[in-house]
């Protein structure tokens, strides 16, 4: 099974790099132990490339109808340098087509949500002063709207890690598509290996993409795969729910249905039951799966990526908490 290596932004820090304010670091496991035997890492650190390492604290303050980053003890305003940094840096990652990144959690700079934003008087009112993404990671955003980001915080729950991996190896899939001089045949091609992979993440966005593409022809194939990649991308995002998942399993289990005993079909229905019980988790459902396709054969099944949308030692599929 061929996996294409991720491209993933990465705040320094998490990389081990004592990049913080108090001159430590972040390191982080998923990010060291596991993402990194499929990844190459683009490492960013706003702060301490524009104020240095060890530094003062920073909060986001908003000043009108403005947003800046001030240093509450020296009363410090670092905006315009922090914003040349992003200037710099978020053009470069755009252009190195980025699968993914992952951004420290509750950094004024980095963080992806629920960062304070302060009023001038230093005092946050809870649910009446706002809150957004850091600085350097809301401009990530504008510029690459479609980017799986998630803080590090938050892999930790092995829902939104499953939705971050699918995002990310998806992604990569179809930037070595793109890369490797499309066609309309190696387009049908993606979509046609994709299509159990999409079933379970988003039914009405998948029939969108399959009638794009069964309009393509060579003539309108760039404009197709601008508008498929649009698409393809708002489906991803989509976290993958039980009932979806449940579906495009009993989908593949129809192609075998007429072939297996009886005794193997309830073991399957028994087994899809646990999982959407919370007893087993998707792992388990698919071995039997693979076990009748290695049994019975099916060249369209065999090329789905449903099966291996990640490498397997990432184990996501092996944890019931992965699927709500």
């Amino acid at each position: 099974m061929h996996f294409p290596r991720l491209k993933i932004a990465v705040s320094d820090c998490l990389r081990g790099t004592e990049c913080r304010y108090n001159g430590g670091h972040a390191q982080d496991d998923f990010v060291n132990q596991h993402l990194a035997k499929y990844a190459d890492f683009y490492p960013f650190c706003p702060e301490a490339a524009v104020i240095g390492t060890p530094r003062e604290t920073i909060r986001l303050v908003g000043i009108g109808t403005e947003v800046r980053v001030i240093a509450p003890k020296s009363n410090i305003d670092y905006t315009e340098g922090l914003q040349a940094y992003n200037d710099n840096i978020i053009p470069k990652l755009v252009d190195k087509k980025m699968d993914g990144a992952v951004v420290k959690s509750r950094s004024p700079s980095c963080g992806l949500e629920r960062i304070k934003v302060y009023q001038p008087s230093g005092e946050w009112h809870g649910s009446k002063d706002p809150m957004q993404a850091g600085l350097f990671t809301g401009d990530l955003q504008k510029a690459m709207p479609h980017l799986a980001i998630e803080e590090e915080g938050r892999l930790s729950d092995a829902w939104l890690r499953e939705t971050f991996m699918v995002q990310a190896f998806t992604s990569a899939r179809w930037r070595e598509f793109m890369e490797n001089q499309p066609t309309v045949g190696k387009f049908q091609t993606f979509h046609r290996d994709h299509k159990y992979l999409f079933l379970s993440k988003n039914e009405e966005i998948y029939r969108e993409l399959g009638a794009l593409v069964a309009t393509t022809r060579k003539h309108n194939l760039t404009e197709s795969l601008i508008g498929y990649q649009h698409k393809m991308f708002q489906l991803l995002a989509c976290r993958s729910k039980k009932g979806h998942v449940k579906n495009v399993l009993d989908h593949i289990y129809g192609y075998f249905k007429h072939d297996i005993t009886q005794d193997e079909k309830a073991h399957y229905h028994e087994t899809v039951a646990e999982f959407m019980e919370d007893i087993i988790p998707l792992i388990a459902v698919i071995k039997i799966l693979e076990q009748f396709l290695k049994r019975y054969g099916s060249d369209y099944l065999a090329s789905q990526v449903f099966f291996h949308p990640y490498p397997a030692d990432l184990a996501l599929r092996s944890r019931t908490s992965a699927y709500r």
